[in-house]
C-alpha cells in the first residue's frame, strides 16, 4: 500500500539524517538547563517547548521544570503554552524585557530544566537579541536552540541560519519532518553550516512526535 511506502521511505530519511548530520553532543533530557528556542515564525517552537518539557517531565518530574515566552506579540503562543503549563503542572511566566528575563530565571533557580519560548521575530527585530546578551553579560548561560522546519527550502534556510547566528546556537532541532517533501536542502544546509542536529520532530503529538537523532542508529 502507499501507507506502508510513505512508511518506509520515511525509515530511510531518518538513517540518512544519522549518517549524514553532525549531532549535537548535549543531551538536554538529561543535563537540563537554560535553554531558549529561537527560529522563525510558524516552524513549531511553542509546540517543541510542550514536547521536551513533557519528555523531561516524564524523567525528573514537573517540580524541576518551568517555562517562559518573551512572545509578547502573538495571544495564542501564550495560551498555547498556557495550556502546556496546566497539563504539566508547571509554571508559564512571562518576560518582556532583559530585567524580567533575568528576574524570572533567578526565581526558577531550583528548576533543572527552564525552557524560554520565544517571539518567530524578523531578523530586524533585535529586541531578544539584546535580552539574552544583556544576560549573558550577568553570567545567566543561556543556551540557544534553533528550531527551524524540515520542509524549509535551500536558500530560505540559509538565510534563516544566517539571520538566527546572533543567538549563537548551539544545535538546531529540525521539525515537520511529516510535512517535508524533501529533505535534501534542509540537511545541506545544516551540514554546511555545521550546526549539530539536537531534535527531529514529525507530528503534533506532545511529547511522541520528538527523537533524538542518534536514537535512530
Amino acid at each position: 500500500t502507499n501507507h506502508s511506502d510513505a512508511e518506509l521511505a520515511f525509515a530511510k530519511v531518518q538513517e540518512m539524517l544519522v549518517k549524514v548530520l553532525p549531532i549535537a553532543a548535549d543531551n538536554l533530557l538529561e543535563t537540563g538547563g537554560i535553554v531558549a528556542l529561537v527560529g522563525p515564525t510558524g516552524v513549531g517552537k511553542t509546540t517543541t517547548i510542550g514536547k521536551l518539557a513533557a519528555k523531561f517531565i516524564l524523567k525528573q518530574g514537573s517540580s524541576q521544570v518551568a517555562l517562559i515566552t518573551t512572545d509578547n506579540y502573538r495571544i495564542a503562543a501564550h495560551e498555547q503554552l498556557n495550556t502546556y503549563g496546566r497539563i504539566l503542572d508547571v509554571p508559564v511566566r512571562v518576560a518582556s524585557s532583559a530585567e524580567e528575563l533575568r528576574s524570572l530565571i533567578n526565581g526558577f533557580a531550583d528548576k533543572r530544566l527552564v525552557l524560554i519560548d520565544t517571539a518567530g521575530m524578523s531578523q530586524r527585530d533585535m529586541k531578544l537579541v539584546e535580552q539574552i546578551n544583556t544576560l549573558q553579560q550577568n553570567e545567566v548561560s543561556i543556551r540557544s536552540y534553533l528550531v527551524m522546519s524540515a520542509a524549509t527550502e535551500y536558500k530560505a534556510m540559509n538565510a534563516i541560519i544566517k539571520a538566527f547566528s546572533v543567538f549563537d546556537p548551539q544545535a538546531t532541532i529540525l521539525t515537520k519532518l511529516d510535512e517535508a517533501v524533501t529533505i535534501g536542502s534542509a540537511i545541506s544546509s545544516i551540514i554546511e553550516h555545521n550546526l549539530p542536529l539536537s531534535f527531529i520532530a514529525d507530528g503534533q503529538q506532545v511529547p511522541e512526535d520528538i527523537h533524538s537523532p542518534n536514537a535512530r542508529s
